[in-house]
Order: structure tokens, then sequence, then C-alpha cells
């Protein structure tokens, strides 16, 4: 069964996607995004159209600031604002040191679809350094 995320998300339920590895076959936030949104796919095809699929952008926000609101910490990650905990990626997509399978970026690309195609098919090679709670933990 596909869960009715968007129908949750209508009730006011507090929905967050994340990772279990235990419980899955990845511990890749990455792969959690596109298998669900393969599952919104399939939920607008079982509703046949009646339910709309989850896009990028609402896979991306129960990624982050969905998930920390999940757990009750919305206050200190999830986003970007002053005063929370620095929690990021550096990403690389486009440059020729970039050795992923990310789908190519056209010159013509915006940065909403560079992001987007690393979302769908950028990987561990693209993400040049991490950082949690504002310490670096991988790159420079």
């Amino acid at each position: 069964m596909a869960a009715p995320i968007r129908a949750f998300l209508s009730c006011g339920i507090k929905v967050g996607l994340g990772t279990d590895s235990g419980g899955g076959f990845s511990s890749s936030i990455l792969d959690a995004i596109r298998q669900a949104f393969i599952v919104g796919n399939a939920r607008h095809w079982i509703t046949k159209g009646a339910e709309e699929r989850l896009n990028l952008q609402e896979l991306f926000y129960l990624a982050t600031l969905g998930g920390a609101r999940v757990v009750g910490l919305e206050d200190k990650i999830g986003n970007f604002e002053v005063g929370k905990e620095f929690d990021a990626l550096v990403v690389d997509c486009v440059s020729e040191d970039c050795k992923s399978a990310v789908t190519l970026v056209e010159e013509t690309d915006n940065v909403e679809t560079v992001w987007e195609k690393f979302l769908v098919s950028g990987d561990d090679r693209n993400i040049l350094e991490v950082y949690v709670k504002g310490r670096s933990i991988k790159g420079q």
C-alpha cells in the first residue's frame, strides 16, 4: 500500500521523510526522496488522478523541515533560519571535476532545475562538504 501522504497533510498530520536502513534498503535521504516520488506517482495513478502527485519541492520539505516538525525539533533544525543549527551539504553538479551520474546540466538550466536534477539523479559523488551542527564532517 502507498500511504495517502497528501491526505495526511490536508488533515494537518505532521509528516516527515527519513531513512531507516533496518526497515529499508538505504540510509540515503536522496533514495528516500526518489522512492517517495515514485510512491506519489503511484498514488496519483491508483486514484485515477484524484490525488495530486507529490512534487520535489514538497518531498524536500518532508525530508528537511517536515521531518524536524515530526520529532519536535523545528525550532532547532530543518532550514537555514538564523539561530538554528547549521546542517548542510555543499553540492557540485556542474564543475568539470564532478564525477557523478547526475543528469547532464545544460547552460540554460536555472538553479531550481539543477537542484531537481541532483535530487533525482545525483549521489554522494556530488557532495563536496557536509556540515552537522555547524561542524564540517566531510570535505574541507
